[in-house]
Protein backbone atom coordinates (compact mmCIF):
# COMPACT_ATOMS: atom_id res chain seq x y z
CA UNK A 1 0.00 0.00 0.00
CA UNK A 2 1.25 3.23 -1.29
CA UNK A 3 1.63 6.40 1.46
CA UNK A 4 -1.54 8.15 -0.52
CA UNK A 5 -3.52 4.98 -0.47
CA UNK A 6 -2.28 5.30 3.47
CA UNK A 7 -3.46 8.10 4.29
CA UNK A 8 -6.83 8.04 1.87
CA UNK A 9 -7.46 5.12 4.27
CA UNK A 10 -6.65 6.91 7.36
CA UNK A 11 -8.66 9.99 5.59
CA UNK A 12 -11.88 7.89 5.76
CA UNK A 13 -11.48 6.06 8.90
CA UNK A 14 -10.57 9.80 10.47
CA UNK A 15 -14.36 10.70 8.71
CA UNK A 16 -15.85 8.17 10.08
CA UNK A 17 -14.95 8.48 13.51
CA UNK A 18 -15.55 12.55 12.73
CA UNK A 19 -19.19 11.92 11.65
CA UNK A 20 -19.95 10.02 15.04
CA UNK A 21 -17.78 12.00 17.36
CA UNK A 22 -19.95 15.14 15.75
CA UNK A 23 -23.24 13.27 16.44
CA UNK A 24 -21.59 12.19 19.78
CA UNK A 25 -20.58 16.02 20.82
CA UNK A 26 -23.73 17.14 20.02
CA UNK A 27 -25.70 14.81 22.01
CA UNK A 28 -23.38 15.99 24.93
CA UNK A 29 -24.03 20.01 24.01
CA UNK A 30 -27.55 18.67 24.03
CA UNK A 31 -26.90 16.54 27.53
CA UNK A 32 -25.11 20.07 29.54
CA UNK A 33 -27.65 22.26 27.72
CA UNK A 34 -30.62 20.28 29.47
CA UNK A 35 -28.20 20.37 32.81
CA UNK A 36 -27.56 24.04 32.63
CA UNK A 37 -31.50 24.80 31.78
CA UNK A 38 -32.54 22.97 35.36
CA UNK A 39 -29.75 23.46 37.46
CA UNK A 40 -27.15 25.95 36.04
CA UNK A 41 -24.24 26.50 37.74
CA UNK A 42 -25.46 25.14 41.24
CA UNK A 43 -24.49 22.80 44.11
CA UNK A 44 -25.89 19.68 42.09
CA UNK A 45 -23.62 20.14 39.15
CA UNK A 46 -20.88 21.06 41.25
CA UNK A 47 -21.20 17.75 42.92
CA UNK A 48 -22.39 15.94 39.48
CA UNK A 49 -19.10 17.18 38.29
CA UNK A 50 -16.91 16.38 41.57
CA UNK A 51 -18.42 13.31 41.53
CA UNK A 52 -16.86 12.18 38.49
CA UNK A 53 -13.34 12.23 39.30
CA UNK A 54 -12.41 9.21 41.07
CA UNK A 55 -14.32 6.92 38.52
CA UNK A 56 -12.37 8.91 35.86
CA UNK A 57 -9.27 9.06 37.10
CA UNK A 58 -9.35 4.62 37.78
CA UNK A 59 -10.51 4.63 34.20
CA UNK A 60 -8.90 7.05 32.23
CA UNK A 61 -5.49 6.10 33.77
CA UNK A 62 -5.91 2.87 33.75
CA UNK A 63 -7.62 1.58 30.63
CA UNK A 64 -8.73 4.90 28.30
CA UNK A 65 -5.80 5.53 25.58
CA UNK A 66 -3.21 3.62 28.14
CA UNK A 67 -5.02 -0.19 27.08
CA UNK A 68 -5.57 0.70 23.35
CA UNK A 69 -2.05 2.08 23.28
CA UNK A 70 -0.11 -0.70 24.21
CA UNK A 71 -2.71 -2.70 22.76
CA UNK A 72 -2.92 -2.51 19.51
CA UNK A 73 0.53 -2.52 18.64
CA UNK A 74 1.14 -5.95 20.12
CA UNK A 75 -2.44 -7.53 18.76
CA UNK A 76 -1.55 -6.07 15.45
CA UNK A 77 1.73 -7.71 15.24
CA UNK A 78 0.67 -11.44 16.54
CA UNK A 79 -2.88 -10.94 14.14
CA UNK A 80 -0.38 -10.67 11.35
CA UNK A 81 1.22 -14.17 11.92
CA UNK A 82 -1.37 -15.77 13.93
CA UNK A 83 -5.23 -15.49 14.38
CA UNK A 84 -6.12 -17.60 17.24
CA UNK A 85 -2.61 -16.84 18.88
CA UNK A 86 -4.19 -12.84 18.62
CA UNK A 87 -7.41 -14.02 20.18
CA UNK A 88 -6.18 -15.48 22.67
CA UNK A 89 -4.01 -12.46 23.72
CA UNK A 90 -6.81 -10.45 23.21
CA UNK A 91 -8.87 -12.51 25.76
CA UNK A 92 -6.11 -12.62 28.15
CA UNK A 93 -6.09 -8.83 28.44
CA UNK A 94 -9.93 -8.47 28.46
CA UNK A 95 -9.97 -10.61 31.84
CA UNK A 96 -6.83 -9.29 33.85
CA UNK A 97 -8.62 -5.92 32.82
CA UNK A 98 -11.73 -6.72 34.24
CA UNK A 99 -10.78 -8.21 37.28
CA UNK A 100 -8.38 -5.01 38.20
CA UNK A 101 -11.09 -3.00 37.53
CA UNK A 102 -13.69 -4.09 39.20
CA UNK A 103 -11.57 -4.84 42.24
CA UNK A 104 -10.18 -0.94 42.31
CA UNK A 105 -13.95 0.16 41.82
CA UNK A 106 -15.35 -1.95 45.02
CA UNK A 107 -12.11 -0.35 47.46
CA UNK A 108 -12.73 3.22 45.94
CA UNK A 109 -16.30 2.12 47.19
CA UNK A 110 -15.15 1.62 50.47
CA UNK A 111 -12.86 4.17 50.93
CA UNK A 112 -15.16 6.76 49.08
CA UNK A 113 -15.99 9.38 52.11
CA UNK A 114 -11.92 10.23 52.61
CA UNK A 115 -11.08 10.07 48.75
CA UNK A 116 -14.11 12.76 48.82
CA UNK A 117 -12.64 14.68 51.04
CA UNK A 118 -9.13 14.73 49.60
CA UNK A 119 -10.15 15.85 45.91
CA UNK A 120 -12.53 18.50 47.35
CA UNK A 121 -11.95 19.20 50.57
CA UNK A 122 -13.49 22.88 50.17
CA UNK A 123 -17.28 21.32 49.73
CA UNK A 124 -20.05 22.76 52.21
CA UNK A 125 -21.71 19.29 54.25
CA UNK A 126 -24.56 19.62 51.30
CA UNK A 127 -21.79 19.43 48.23
CA UNK A 128 -20.17 17.07 49.98
CA UNK A 129 -22.87 14.54 51.10
CA UNK A 130 -24.36 14.70 47.54
CA UNK A 131 -20.99 14.31 46.09
CA UNK A 132 -19.84 11.23 47.75
CA UNK A 133 -23.28 9.58 46.67
CA UNK A 134 -22.84 10.11 42.60
CA UNK A 135 -19.50 8.67 43.05
CA UNK A 136 -20.66 5.51 44.70
CA UNK A 137 -23.15 4.84 42.16
CA UNK A 138 -20.39 6.21 39.24
CA UNK A 139 -18.31 3.39 40.28
CA UNK A 140 -20.16 0.97 38.12
CA UNK A 141 -19.03 2.93 35.13
CA UNK A 142 -15.18 1.82 34.69
CA UNK A 143 -15.64 -1.56 35.11
CA UNK A 144 -17.91 -1.29 31.90
CA UNK A 145 -15.88 1.14 30.15
CA UNK A 146 -12.87 -1.24 30.83
CA UNK A 147 -14.24 -4.23 28.96
CA UNK A 148 -15.41 -1.50 25.89
CA UNK A 149 -11.92 0.05 25.79
CA UNK A 150 -11.04 -3.30 25.25
CA UNK A 151 -13.57 -4.64 22.47
CA UNK A 152 -12.97 -0.82 20.99
CA UNK A 153 -9.21 -1.47 20.58
CA UNK A 154 -10.00 -4.90 18.88
CA UNK A 155 -12.40 -2.97 16.29
CA UNK A 156 -9.54 -0.56 15.80
CA UNK A 157 -7.24 -3.04 15.09
CA UNK A 158 -9.67 -4.20 12.05
CA UNK A 159 -10.26 -0.55 11.53
CA UNK A 160 -14.05 -1.21 12.09
CA UNK A 161 -14.51 2.40 13.42
CA UNK A 162 -18.08 2.25 13.27
CA UNK A 163 -19.96 0.93 16.05
CA UNK A 164 -16.60 1.84 18.46
CA UNK A 165 -17.47 5.80 17.16
CA UNK A 166 -21.57 5.05 17.83
CA UNK A 167 -20.74 4.04 21.58
CA UNK A 168 -19.96 7.72 23.31
CA UNK A 169 -23.33 8.75 21.44
CA UNK A 170 -25.12 6.26 23.30
CA UNK A 171 -23.51 6.91 26.02
CA UNK A 172 -24.67 10.61 26.35
CA UNK A 173 -28.88 9.62 25.46
CA UNK A 174 -28.15 7.10 28.58
CA UNK A 175 -26.99 10.70 30.86
CA UNK A 176 -29.83 12.44 28.76
CA UNK A 177 -32.77 9.81 29.55
CA UNK A 178 -31.14 10.45 33.17
CA UNK A 179 -31.74 13.75 33.51
CA UNK A 180 -35.13 13.58 31.55
CA UNK A 181 -37.11 10.59 32.78
CA UNK A 182 -35.12 9.74 36.18
CA UNK A 183 -34.67 12.70 37.92
CA UNK A 184 -38.33 13.41 38.56
CA UNK A 185 -38.98 9.82 39.65
CA UNK A 186 -35.62 9.17 41.44
CA UNK A 187 -34.08 12.78 42.48
CA UNK A 188 -31.01 13.75 42.01
CA UNK A 189 -29.85 9.79 41.72
CA UNK A 190 -31.76 9.73 38.61
CA UNK A 191 -29.21 11.42 36.76
CA UNK A 192 -26.51 9.32 38.46
CA UNK A 193 -28.36 5.85 37.09
CA UNK A 194 -28.41 8.13 33.63
CA UNK A 195 -24.79 7.91 33.47
CA UNK A 196 -24.34 3.76 34.45
CA UNK A 197 -27.20 2.86 31.61
CA UNK A 198 -25.29 5.27 29.23
CA UNK A 199 -21.57 3.32 29.98
CA UNK A 200 -23.89 0.00 29.41
CA UNK A 201 -24.76 1.12 26.01
CA UNK A 202 -21.51 2.28 26.07
CA UNK A 203 -20.28 -1.70 25.54
CA UNK A 204 -23.38 -3.45 24.14
CA UNK A 205 -23.36 -1.95 21.15
CA UNK A 206 -20.15 -2.65 19.86
CA UNK A 207 -20.59 -6.47 20.78
CA UNK A 208 -22.10 -7.49 17.52
CA UNK A 209 -18.90 -6.26 15.53
CA UNK A 210 -16.73 -9.12 17.44
CA UNK A 211 -19.60 -12.02 16.28
CA UNK A 212 -18.91 -10.39 12.55
CA UNK A 213 -15.32 -10.84 12.85
CA UNK A 214 -15.63 -14.41 14.62
CA UNK A 215 -13.76 -13.39 17.62
CA UNK A 216 -13.53 -16.55 19.80
CA UNK A 217 -13.38 -15.44 23.51
CA UNK A 218 -11.64 -17.77 26.47
CA UNK A 219 -11.16 -17.49 29.92
CA UNK A 220 -7.90 -17.62 30.13
CA UNK A 221 -4.88 -15.35 30.97
CA UNK A 222 -1.97 -16.68 28.24
CA UNK A 223 0.99 -15.80 29.91
CA UNK A 224 3.64 -15.42 26.43
CA UNK A 225 6.15 -12.92 25.62
CA UNK A 226 3.28 -10.73 23.86
CA UNK A 227 1.49 -10.99 27.19
CA UNK A 228 4.32 -9.21 28.93
CA UNK A 229 5.05 -7.31 26.04
CA UNK A 230 1.69 -5.41 26.55
CA UNK A 231 2.72 -5.25 30.08
CA UNK A 232 5.90 -3.14 29.59
CA UNK A 233 3.97 -0.94 27.11
CA UNK A 234 1.03 -0.42 29.58
CA UNK A 235 2.93 0.63 32.86
CA UNK A 236 4.80 3.46 31.90
CA UNK A 237 1.91 4.80 29.40
CA UNK A 238 0.38 5.19 32.75
CA UNK A 239 2.00 8.13 33.88
CA UNK A 240 1.86 10.14 30.67
CA UNK A 241 -2.26 9.49 31.00
CA UNK A 242 -2.05 10.67 34.59
CA UNK A 243 -1.39 14.31 33.42
CA UNK A 244 -5.00 15.15 31.72
CA UNK A 245 -6.14 13.22 35.07
CA UNK A 246 -4.28 15.06 37.77
CA UNK A 247 -5.20 17.96 35.34
CA UNK A 248 -8.74 17.78 36.60
CA UNK A 249 -8.10 16.69 40.21
CA UNK A 250 -6.56 19.76 40.33
CA UNK A 251 -9.02 21.64 39.15
CA UNK A 252 -11.39 20.00 41.69
CA UNK A 253 -9.26 20.58 44.77
CA UNK A 254 -8.73 24.35 44.13
CA UNK A 255 -12.57 24.74 42.64
CA UNK A 256 -13.90 23.09 45.69
CA UNK A 257 -12.53 26.31 47.75
CA UNK A 258 -14.51 29.12 45.21
CA UNK A 259 -17.71 30.33 45.30
CA UNK A 260 -20.71 27.75 44.76
CA UNK A 261 -20.96 27.04 40.88
CA UNK A 262 -17.24 27.64 40.07
CA UNK A 263 -17.10 23.91 38.90
CA UNK A 264 -19.70 23.67 37.20
CA UNK A 265 -18.38 26.66 35.11
CA UNK A 266 -15.59 24.98 34.18
CA UNK A 267 -17.12 22.23 33.55
CA UNK A 268 -19.35 23.71 31.02
CA UNK A 269 -16.70 25.96 29.56
CA UNK A 270 -14.59 22.44 28.94
CA UNK A 271 -16.72 20.72 27.75
CA UNK A 272 -17.75 23.07 25.00
CA UNK A 273 -14.21 23.83 23.72
CA UNK A 274 -13.52 19.47 24.22
CA UNK A 275 -16.24 19.25 21.47
CA UNK A 276 -14.61 20.64 18.65
CA UNK A 277 -11.24 19.19 19.93
CA UNK A 278 -12.53 15.75 20.25
CA UNK A 279 -14.09 16.10 16.31
CA UNK A 280 -11.04 17.12 14.36
CA UNK A 281 -7.94 15.77 16.37
CA UNK A 282 -8.67 12.88 18.55
CA UNK A 283 -10.61 11.34 16.15
CA UNK A 284 -7.50 12.17 13.54
CA UNK A 285 -5.54 10.77 16.71
CA UNK A 286 -7.42 7.61 16.80
CA UNK A 287 -7.20 6.48 13.10
CA UNK A 288 -3.72 7.61 12.65
CA UNK A 289 -2.40 5.46 15.50
CA UNK A 290 -2.56 2.06 13.75
CA UNK A 291 -1.04 3.20 10.64
CA UNK A 292 1.81 4.80 12.46
CA UNK A 293 2.37 1.36 13.79
CA UNK A 294 2.36 -0.57 10.64
CA UNK A 295 4.90 2.00 9.10
CA UNK A 296 7.46 1.73 12.28
CA UNK A 297 6.90 -2.38 12.21
CA UNK A 298 8.29 -2.22 8.88
CA UNK A 299 10.69 0.43 9.45
CA UNK A 300 9.60 2.95 6.85
CA UNK A 301 10.96 6.02 8.32
CA UNK A 302 10.03 8.23 5.56
CA UNK A 303 6.32 7.44 5.26
CA UNK A 304 6.36 7.59 9.15
CA UNK A 305 7.56 11.33 9.26
CA UNK A 306 4.94 12.08 6.18
CA UNK A 307 1.89 10.39 7.77
CA UNK A 308 2.69 12.27 10.94
CA UNK A 309 3.54 15.47 9.24
CA UNK A 310 0.51 15.45 7.03
CA UNK A 311 -1.94 14.28 9.80
CA UNK A 312 -0.74 17.49 11.96
CA UNK A 313 -1.38 19.82 9.43
CA UNK A 314 -4.71 17.87 9.06
CA UNK A 315 -5.57 18.78 12.56
CA UNK A 316 -3.97 22.08 12.50
CA UNK A 317 -6.40 23.08 9.36
CA UNK A 318 -9.83 22.24 11.70
CA UNK A 319 -8.56 23.29 15.07
CA UNK A 320 -6.63 26.84 14.89
CA UNK A 321 -9.48 28.10 13.15
CA UNK A 322 -12.37 26.87 15.36
CA UNK A 323 -10.43 28.47 18.20
CA UNK A 324 -10.27 31.85 16.54
CA UNK A 325 -13.63 31.68 16.05
CA UNK A 326 -14.85 30.57 19.59
CA UNK A 327 -12.64 33.25 20.84
CA UNK A 328 -14.19 35.97 18.89
CA UNK A 329 -17.86 34.39 19.61
CA UNK A 330 -17.45 32.57 22.64
CA UNK A 331 -20.41 34.72 24.63
CA UNK A 332 -23.22 34.37 21.92
CA UNK A 333 -22.01 30.59 21.85
CA UNK A 334 -22.26 30.20 25.62
CA UNK A 335 -25.39 32.08 25.72
CA UNK A 336 -26.91 29.69 22.79
CA UNK A 337 -26.16 26.18 24.11
CA UNK A 338 -26.17 27.12 27.82
CA UNK A 339 -28.82 29.88 28.41
CA UNK A 340 -31.36 29.59 26.15
CA UNK A 341 -35.25 28.81 26.61
CA UNK A 342 -37.89 29.98 29.25
CA UNK A 343 -37.41 29.52 32.79
CA UNK A 344 -33.88 28.75 32.13
CA UNK A 345 -31.39 28.51 35.89
CA UNK A 346 -28.57 29.72 33.97
CA UNK A 347 -28.37 33.36 34.33
CA UNK A 348 -26.51 36.52 32.89
CA UNK A 349 -23.18 35.94 35.49
CA UNK A 350 -22.72 32.22 34.38
CA UNK A 351 -23.02 33.20 30.80
CA UNK A 352 -20.60 35.71 31.67
CA UNK A 353 -17.97 33.62 33.82
CA UNK A 354 -18.42 30.94 30.81
CA UNK A 355 -17.52 32.77 28.35
CA UNK A 356 -14.60 33.92 30.16
CA UNK A 357 -13.29 30.68 31.35
CA UNK A 358 -14.15 29.37 27.29
CA UNK A 359 -11.93 32.13 25.80
CA UNK A 360 -8.86 31.34 28.16
CA UNK A 361 -9.56 27.69 27.45
CA UNK A 362 -9.27 27.97 23.48
CA UNK A 363 -6.37 29.76 23.11
CA UNK A 364 -4.62 26.29 23.76
CA UNK A 365 -6.99 24.36 21.43
CA UNK A 366 -4.10 23.66 18.87
CA UNK A 367 -1.51 22.61 21.61
CA UNK A 368 -4.27 20.23 22.82
CA UNK A 369 -5.18 18.84 19.53
CA UNK A 370 -1.68 18.09 18.71
CA UNK A 371 -0.11 16.96 21.77
CA UNK A 372 -2.83 13.50 21.36
CA UNK A 373 -0.78 13.41 17.87
CA UNK A 374 2.69 12.98 19.36
CA UNK A 375 2.40 11.22 21.90
CA UNK A 376 0.87 8.06 19.34
CA UNK A 377 4.23 8.93 17.32
CA UNK A 378 6.30 7.70 20.58
CA UNK A 379 3.79 5.12 21.56
CA UNK A 380 3.80 3.48 17.95
CA UNK A 381 7.46 3.36 18.19
CA UNK A 382 7.34 1.75 21.72
CA UNK A 383 8.86 4.49 23.43
CA UNK A 384 6.21 5.23 26.48
CA UNK A 385 9.04 6.77 28.44
CA UNK A 386 9.54 10.18 27.01
CA UNK A 387 5.69 10.74 26.99
CA UNK A 388 6.02 9.55 30.86
CA UNK A 389 8.90 12.15 32.04
CA UNK A 390 7.29 15.29 29.88
CA UNK A 391 3.20 14.07 31.74
CA UNK A 392 5.42 14.10 35.34
CA UNK A 393 6.93 17.46 34.23
CA UNK A 394 3.18 19.29 32.79
CA UNK A 395 1.91 17.45 36.14
CA UNK A 396 4.42 19.63 38.36
CA UNK A 397 3.80 22.98 36.20
CA UNK A 398 0.29 22.60 36.25
CA UNK A 399 0.01 22.85 40.27
CA UNK A 400 2.42 25.66 40.23
CA UNK A 401 0.51 27.40 37.87
CA UNK A 402 -2.96 26.67 38.84
CA UNK A 403 -2.20 27.57 42.58
CA UNK A 404 -0.62 30.86 41.68
CA UNK A 405 -3.65 31.97 39.18
CA UNK A 406 -6.67 30.80 40.87
CA UNK A 407 -6.05 32.42 44.00
CA UNK A 408 -5.76 36.08 42.06
CA UNK A 409 -8.36 34.76 39.06
CA UNK A 410 -10.45 32.49 40.58
CA UNK A 411 -12.13 29.67 37.50
CA UNK A 412 -10.93 32.31 34.48
CA UNK A 413 -7.72 30.95 36.08
CA UNK A 414 -8.07 27.27 36.36
CA UNK A 415 -8.53 27.55 32.68
CA UNK A 416 -5.59 29.78 32.02
CA UNK A 417 -3.42 27.55 33.65
CA UNK A 418 -4.48 24.58 31.65
CA UNK A 419 -4.11 26.28 28.44
CA UNK A 420 -0.33 27.80 29.08
CA UNK A 421 1.00 24.00 30.62
CA UNK A 422 -0.98 22.72 27.64
CA UNK A 423 1.68 24.75 25.32
CA UNK A 424 4.49 23.73 27.04
CA UNK A 425 3.43 19.76 27.22
CA UNK A 426 3.16 20.22 23.11
CA UNK A 427 6.72 22.09 22.82
CA UNK A 428 8.27 19.38 24.87
CA UNK A 429 6.73 16.64 22.79
CA UNK A 430 8.33 18.14 19.76
CA UNK A 431 11.65 19.21 20.68
CA UNK A 432 12.15 15.78 22.14
CA UNK A 433 10.81 13.67 18.77
CA UNK A 434 12.76 16.23 17.06
CA UNK A 435 16.24 14.81 19.43
CA UNK A 436 14.66 10.91 18.29
CA UNK A 437 14.23 10.63 14.85
CA UNK A 438 15.56 14.01 13.60
CA UNK A 439 13.67 16.49 10.77
CA UNK A 440 9.90 15.67 10.64
CA UNK A 441 9.35 17.61 7.33
CA UNK A 442 10.13 20.69 9.04
CA UNK A 443 9.76 22.97 5.53
CA UNK A 444 6.11 21.50 4.88
CA UNK A 445 5.19 22.02 8.89
CA UNK A 446 6.44 25.22 8.96
CA UNK A 447 4.96 26.84 6.18
CA UNK A 448 1.67 25.31 6.10
CA UNK A 449 1.37 26.22 9.98
CA UNK A 450 1.84 29.48 9.05
CA UNK A 451 -0.48 29.51 6.09
CA UNK A 452 -2.95 27.96 8.77
CA UNK A 453 -1.71 30.69 11.12
CA UNK A 454 -2.30 33.55 8.65
CA UNK A 455 -6.10 32.36 7.24
CA UNK A 456 -6.98 32.18 10.73
CA UNK A 457 -6.41 35.78 11.89
CA UNK A 458 -7.44 37.53 9.29
CA UNK A 459 -10.75 35.58 9.39
CA UNK A 460 -11.28 36.12 13.32
CA UNK A 461 -11.09 39.79 12.54
CA UNK A 462 -13.76 39.70 9.57
CA UNK A 463 -15.43 37.63 11.87
CA UNK A 464 -15.53 40.76 14.52
CA UNK A 465 -16.64 42.84 12.44
CA UNK A 466 -19.68 40.61 10.94
CA UNK A 467 -20.38 40.32 14.89
CA UNK A 468 -20.82 44.41 14.65
CA UNK A 469 -22.59 44.95 11.43
CA UNK A 470 -25.54 42.33 11.84
CA UNK A 471 -26.26 43.39 15.78
CA UNK A 472 -27.95 46.40 15.08
CA UNK A 473 -30.03 44.76 12.14
CA UNK A 474 -31.88 41.94 14.86
CA UNK A 475 -33.01 41.79 18.15
CA UNK A 476 -30.29 40.81 20.49
CA UNK A 477 -32.57 40.33 23.81
CA UNK A 478 -33.85 37.46 21.49
CA UNK A 479 -32.86 33.14 20.75
CA UNK A 480 -33.39 33.54 17.13
CA UNK A 481 -31.10 37.40 16.95
CA UNK A 482 -28.61 35.75 19.34
CA UNK A 483 -28.91 33.18 16.59
CA UNK A 484 -28.46 35.02 13.24
CA UNK A 485 -25.76 37.52 14.56
CA UNK A 486 -23.48 33.99 15.55
CA UNK A 487 -24.15 32.26 12.59
CA UNK A 488 -24.01 35.23 9.95
CA UNK A 489 -20.32 36.33 12.10
CA UNK A 490 -19.02 32.90 11.23
CA UNK A 491 -20.45 32.01 8.18
CA UNK A 492 -18.50 35.18 6.83
CA UNK A 493 -15.45 33.89 8.76
CA UNK A 494 -15.17 30.56 7.25
CA UNK A 495 -15.37 31.77 3.64
CA UNK A 496 -12.76 34.46 4.40
CA UNK A 497 -10.78 31.56 6.14
CA UNK A 498 -11.15 29.37 3.08
CA UNK A 499 -10.89 32.16 0.59
CA UNK A 500 -7.70 33.01 2.28
CA UNK A 501 -6.48 29.38 2.36
CA UNK A 502 -6.94 29.30 -1.76
CA UNK A 503 -5.10 32.48 -2.27
CA UNK A 504 -2.24 31.60 -0.32
CA UNK A 505 -1.91 27.74 -1.95
CA UNK A 506 -3.10 25.97 1.52
CA UNK A 507 -3.36 22.85 0.61
CA UNK A 508 -5.92 21.63 3.17
CA UNK A 509 -8.34 24.58 1.64
CA UNK A 510 -8.04 22.68 -1.98
CA UNK A 511 -8.93 19.18 -0.54
CA UNK A 512 -11.74 20.59 1.17
CA UNK A 513 -13.09 22.62 -1.32
CA UNK A 514 -12.39 19.42 -4.04
CA UNK A 515 -14.33 17.62 -1.53
CA UNK A 516 -17.60 19.55 -0.76
CA UNK A 517 -17.65 19.87 -4.28
CA UNK A 518 -17.60 15.91 -5.33
CA UNK A 519 -20.12 15.49 -2.26
CA UNK A 520 -22.42 18.28 -4.05
CA UNK A 521 -21.87 16.69 -7.36
CA UNK A 522 -22.90 12.88 -6.22
CA UNK A 523 -25.64 14.52 -4.00
CA UNK A 524 -26.73 16.98 -7.77
CA UNK A 525 -26.57 13.72 -9.29
CA UNK A 526 -28.36 11.17 -7.07
CA UNK A 527 -31.62 13.69 -6.72
CA UNK A 528 -31.72 13.61 -11.08
CA UNK A 529 -31.19 9.79 -10.91
CA UNK A 530 -34.25 9.38 -8.79
CA UNK A 531 -36.47 12.54 -11.10
CA UNK A 532 -35.29 10.51 -13.51
CA UNK A 533 -36.88 7.35 -12.23
CA UNK A 534 -40.33 8.81 -11.31
CA UNK A 535 -41.13 9.22 -14.87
Amino acid sequence: MTITQRLDSVGRATLIIGVFSLLAKISGLLRDAILAHQFGTSTLVDAYTAAFRIPDFIFNLLILGTVSVAFIPIFSEVLMKDREHAFRFASGVLNITFVAMAALALVAFLFIDPLIRLIAPGFDVETYELTKTFSRIFLITPVLFAVSSVVSSILNTYKRFTLMAVAPLLYNFGIIGGIVFFYPIFGPNGIAFGVVLGALLHLLVQIPSLFVLKFRYSLTIHLDRHFFDFWKLYWPRIFSMGTGQVTFLIATFFGSFLASGSLSAFYYANNLQAMFLSIFAISAALAVFPTLSDLYNKRDDHGFKDVLAKTAIQIMFFVVPISVLMLVERAQIVRLIYGAGQGTNFDFEATKLVSLTLGLFVISLFAQGLSPLFMRAFYARHNTATPVIIGLITIALNVAVTYFLVMRFGVPGMALAFSLTSIIQLLMLVAELHHKIGNIHDDYLIINALKVGISSVIAGLTTYVGLYLIAPWVDMNTYVGVLVQAVGAGIIGVTTYVGVGLMISLEEAKHLLTSIRTMVAKVTGAAHENQGSDF
